[in-house]
């Protein structure tokens, strides 16, 4: 059995529950289902929490919440989105409504904030996407604005854009200590549940105590392989993509 898998269960085991809080759907630019997705959660029954966070797109959430609750899936469902910002992508938590897209940063976690939202930043730094950079997460966190709160760092993203943020996340993470979280940013199934967010407990409730306490472990979980998932379904995929932006890739990598 695979190091990272034990890990997991040990931890659950010792009452943490395990969370993947990044995950796209074809409501979005992501490849699979709502009911697909559900179904695949309750299948594998390792998940605790997950949340479904299309790009600028609330309504995937809204459906996986509901169905879960329907079906009674062992799993809870948080609803949320990854929104675009002028400075690049942050996730969006525990929303009842979206948020709009291509505002200021700044903007953007005031209106999260408002409705009882949490901002995680995913994918930090990773010029490969549409990322925050260093310069603005500094920006906002030495702000002296209390509306300007960050409630968590994504330090494991198990995409190819991770293998360039998660490295960087984690070391800027040592000086902020943020929350940490693990995220799959799934747009395959097969990938769901490739990086996890354990915390105490098993509930949605206290997934979000726990970020609002910092006390989340970042952590590597089991996906399928890009050769599992093969290069068609790839390339349809990124035809559907919204997450790619020329003008900031090429900017991140020259503030990088």
């Amino acid at each position: 059995m695979p190091e990272t898998t034990d890990r997991k269960h040990v931890l659950k085991k010792n009452g943490y529950g395990a969370a993947d809080i990044h995950i796209h759907s074809d409501v979005g630019d992501g490849m699979a289902s709502i009911h697909r997705i559900l179904e695949f959660v309750e299948d594998r029954d390792s998940l605790d929490v997950i949340a479904i966070t299309d790009h600028d797109e609330i309504e995937g959430s809204y459906r996986a919440r509901e169905l879960a609750a329907k079906r009674g899936y062992h799993f809870e469902v948080v609803t949320g989105m990854e929104v675009t910002t002028l400075e690049g992508h942050l996730l969006a938590l525990f929303l009842e409504s979206p948020v709009p897209s291509l505002q200021p940063l700044a903007n953007t976690m005031e209106a999260i904030h408002d409705q009882g939202g949490l901002c995680i930043v995913p994918h930090p730094m990773s010029w490969l996407t549409d990322s925050i950079n260093r310069r603005s997460l500094e920006r906002i966190l030495t702000s002296k604005e209390l509306s300007l709160c960050l409630n968590g760092i994504e330090t494991i993203n198990s995409t190819i854009v991770g293998r360039i943020s998660n490295r960087l996340a984690k070391r800027f993470n040592q000086r902020y200590r943020l929350a940490e979280t693990g995220g799959s940013d799934a747009h395959f199934l097969l990938a769901v549940g490739s990086a996890l967010t354990l915390f105490p407990g098993r509930t949605a409730e206290e997934l979000k105590r726990s970020l609002l306490e910092r006390t989340t472990l970042a952590q590597n979980g089991v996906g399928g392989r890009l050769g599992q998932i093969g290069l068609i379904q790839i390339i349809k995929q990124q035809r559907k993509s919204k997450g790619f932006s020329l003008h900031r890739t090429l900017r991140n990598f020259l503030e990088r």
